[in-house]
């Protein structure tokens, strides 16, 4: 008995397995590759499109992801100019999103050759100098899309066709390069989202090959953008709105941001441009507010921006000076009042008395130009010091290299800035804070 119950269970078995074996050949078959299948469809095109059908198909594609397939399997391969559906899946869905602010799509456009080239120059305007230009892309038409409200004309939405061999072609080339930016760039800002530090550091170290970004400066750098996103930027990534989608340029506005005092909401721009080797770099440029920085010797903190001096509190802190100049042609009747001493320039504002000295000024700006000791003892905030290597001053302010190493804070007293000098070894050799408004004046 158990042997007839055995064998009757290996019978059921091999049937099981059997059924299993077909249906698992008719899954493959009825789930072969779409690309395939849309393959067999457009092989049946002998007949070339129109460059009006084309864009047609490609503004189909675009408004709805229902008719992407069948857009793509209704242009003859010849017309694909080698496109994956792959590639143009992405596009059309990227100009979709783009699309989608302009309001409903009714219609498109054939940009003339004039108006393409315009186009192109107004993005290379955008870019840097050593941005790769679209004058590089020869031999296409614009396709602008056309709604029936449209609120942000000035940032239209296009797509590019080919001329080849005679026939109007997908521009393949173009969009699989638009397609790239725009990753790279969606890349950064999720890592950014995400507060991933070595993400972020792997996306901008490419951007930044001088020898002075070691290390620990991609580091801080990508710590400070992290920080920055996270207590200024009020917009999420779906509010990002896309403004230029080119294979040389894509720029995003974040619509929400706080401005640089924290009182006031504003918008910006971030542009990633693709440089003439290649490689992208993201213009992520912000202006933060700097905290007060003061003049300290030996560590301690001795002279602030703004406040006044007596001539004896200055000489107690430095002794007599090497050069002291007054000029009485001053504005408002005051005295520009410059002292130099050994390493240490200071200039004060004050009213001259009779006979053209001062007793009391207002300190309007102090430099420091030389470094004669192993441990300097002028500086600033103590940390900030002539003969310090520029990734020493990075390590400080690692965003200074963005504002052309300049620092820059506001006080009760007023707004100033701290500028940077460098020499030959990229070595500080001055350092200069001074006052650029003033609220007590």
């Amino acid at each position: 008995m158990t042997g007839r119950i055995t064998h009757f269970g290996k019978e059921i078995a091999k049937r099981a397995t059997a059924v299993l074996m077909v249906l698992a050949l008719l899954f493959s078959l009825s789930s072969c590759d779409i690309v395939s299948s849309i393959q067999k469809r457009f092989d049946t095109h002998s007949e070339d499109i129109s460059k009006q059908e084309l864009a047609r198909l490609v503004t189909n594609a675009i408004k709805s992801s229902d008719n992407v397939a069948d857009s793509y399997s209704s242009i003859p391969e010849k017309q694909l100019d080698g496109m994956s559906y792959t590639v143009f899946l992405q596009y059309c869905e990227i100009l979709r999103g783009m699309s989608e602010r302009h309001g409903k799509i009714t219609a498109f456009k054939f940009l003339t050759d004039e108006e393409t080239s315009r186009f192109f120059a107004q993005a290379d305007k955008k870019s840097a100098s050593d941005a790769l230009s679209m004058t590089s892309y020869t031999g296409l038409t614009m396709v602008e899309l056309m709604y029936e409200n449209d609120d942000d004309k000035d940032n239209p939405c296009r797509f590019a066709l080919a001329y080849k061999d005679g026939a109007y072609t997908l521009a393949n080339d173009y969009a699989t390069k638009s397609v790239e930016a725009y990753d790279y760039i969606s890349h950064y800002f999720k890592m950014i989202s995400d507060g991933n530090t070595a993400g972020l550091e792997s996306i901008i170290k490419p951007m930044l090959n001088d020898d002075i970004y070691i290390s620990s400066v991609i580091t801080s750098k990508a710590a400070c953008l992290i920080d920055y996103y996270k207590l200024r930027v009020r917009s999420s990534f779906r509010e990002y709105k896309l403004k230029t989608f080119l294979p040389t340029l894509v720029t995003y506005e974040i619509p929400e941001t706080l401005d640089a005092s924290g009182g006031s909401i504003i918008s910006r721009n971030v542009n990633l441009y693709r440089r003439q080797d290649g490689v992208f770099y993201i213009e992520d440029t912000f202006v933060s507010k700097g905290n007060e920085v003061g003049f300290c010797l030996n560590g301690t903190q001795v002279l602030r921006c703004g406040y006044s001096y007596s001539k004896a509190d200055i000489e107690k802190l430095f002794g007599e000076p090497v050069i002291q100049m007054v000029d009485n042609s001053s504005r408002k009747g005051l005295s520009d009042i410059l002292i130099a001493f050994n390493g240490v320039m200071l200039h004060l504002e004050g009213a001259p008395s009779s006979d053209g000295t001062w007793d009391t000024a207002r300190l309007v700006s102090i430099s420091i130009y030389d470094y004669d000791a192993e441990t300097p003892s002028s500086t600033f905030d103590g940390r900030l010091f002539v003969g310090m290597n520029i990734s020493e001053l990075l390590l400080v302010y690692p965003m200074i290299d963005e504002s052309g190493y300049v620092y820059t804070f506001e006080t009760s007293e007023g707004t100033y800035k701290m500028e940077f000098e460098f020499d030959a070894n990229k070595n500080v050799s001055k350092i200069r804070l001074g006052e650029v408004t003033s609220k007590t004046a």
